[in-house]
């Protein structure tokens, strides 16, 4: 039975417009794990596969599981450590074959033997290492093998070694040649809350020092510690990137250019977020004592995160707009400003931190350092000198 007044229409949508867009984001970024996921596993049932045959027909192995088994470990370490995971594979191989071999001539073969050749294997294994990984597990699982089969089969060394990288080597081209991923989609992944927060830290700061807050420096400072973090997942996205680059082919003429624009660039924000953090201690301190604050001051912190919002967004198109470089000389300009207004030593340190933080983001928009330090010293002086100007012809004026 139909309501009064419901017949021809249509039912609304609960969610709305901004539910709805919401909704196929999701899906969006969902449909790309999945193929991501696909992806990878492709690559590894192929290599494994290859891995088999070309131990079988070609070497004339029987039955060489370790080929495949050191493929699928190449294809399964994380991004950006295959190349040192393939490298301790096949040191951690030839580690457990040299234990082995030299414990088992002279003690012979047994359960304690076994015991002992893996135990020493290990241990010897955390040493060169310095942590458990690729290298200390394949040291024990290749000594464990030849202890284990010391008595029935003789002559395991150069077959097992020759699976190790025959596997390897297969799966490095499966990364490499086998629809490799883009290797700048996880940096923007992980660019994108690093700049986000670091930018919000220091909008949150000029809030402080606009409404003469400390408790707003404080947030500020908080937000630091979940920068900190970003940044180490943004340099762990850009080794994994550098890595796909270097080895694929198809990606090293698309991407290459951009992700060393990127590197280039986030060496010099560690430098930059140095400076941020100096910055926020020093507004924390100064509204503390309560200094005298110039009007120009929060804006020129402003204009700082302003900057890194159009860095981010430079990046994410691989379009330089120029507002980055206006911005960061606009806060070079509003420092020298404020330099020359009535301001105590907290505010000075301000200052050159503002000026030393646009340096910094400035080279990592492609200027040199020497540059970098003219174009900050030029906006800033050039801001005093035409201060000073407007103030003596008021005066001649008055006079």
């Amino acid at each position: 039975m139909a309501f009064r007044g419901a017949r021809n229409q249509r039912p609304r949508d609960p969610a709305g417009p901004e539910g709805r867009a919401r909704e196929l984001v999701r899906h969006f970024f969902a449909t790309r794990q999945l193929a991501a996921i696909g992806v990878i596993a492709v690559q590894a049932g192929l290599a494994t596969a290859t891995a088999w045959i070309i131990a079988t027909d070609f070497l004339g192995r029987n039955a060489p599981v370790f080929a495949p088994a050191a493929a699928l470990a190449t294809i399964a370490s994380a991004t950006g450590q295959r190349t040192r995971q393939t490298v301790e594979l096949l040191i951690g191989v030839g580690l457990g074959i040299t234990v082995s071999d030299a414990l088992l001539y002279f003690i012979g073969s047994g359960p304690w033997q076994i015991a002992l050749v893996v135990s020493s294997s290990i241990a010897l294994g955390l040493l060169v290492a310095g942590r458990s990984g690729a290298l200390v597990s394949q040291a024990g699982a290749t000594a464990t093998l030849f202890a284990t089969l010391a008595g029935n089969q003789r002559n395991l060394e150069l077959p097992r070694i020759l699976d190790a990288a025959v596997g390897a080597s297969v799966g490095f081209l499966a990364v490499a040649l086998l629809l490799p991923l883009d290797p700048l989609r996880a940096v923007d992944r992980a660019a994108k809350p690093y700049f986000a927060n670091l930018a919000a830290a220091i909008h949150t700061t000029a809030q402080a020092l606009a409404a003469g807050d400390r408790s707003l420096a404080m947030q500020a400072m908080g937000r630091l510690d979940t920068v900190d973090t970003e940044a180490k997942r943004l340099n762990e996205a850009l080794l994994g990137a550098e890595e796909v680059v270097t080895i694929a082919p198809w990606w090293r003429r698309q991407r290459r250019r951009r992700y060393q624009q990127i590197r280039a660039a986030a060496d010099h924000l560690d430098g930059f977020t140095t400076d941020i953090r100096v910055m926020i201690r020093r507004v924390a301190t100064l509204l503390e004592y309560h200094e005298p604050l110039p009007h120009t001051l929060h804006q020129g912190v402003s204009a700082l995160g302003d900057a890194l919002a159009h860095l981010r967004q430079g990046f994410a198109t691989d379009e330089e707009s120029g507002h980055t470089r206006q911005s960061i000389l606009d806060a070079a300009r509003l420092a020298g400003q404020s330099d020359r207004q009535q301001i105590g030593a907290f505010g000075e340190t301000i200052t050159l931190q503002i000026r030393s933080a646009a340096s910094d983001l400035l080279r990592a928009t492609g200027v040199t350092p020497q540059e970098a330090n003219q174009l900050v010293r030029e906006a800033a002086t050039d801001a005093g000198r035409d201060r000073q100007g407007g103030r003596s012809g008021n005066d001649q004026t008055a006079t």
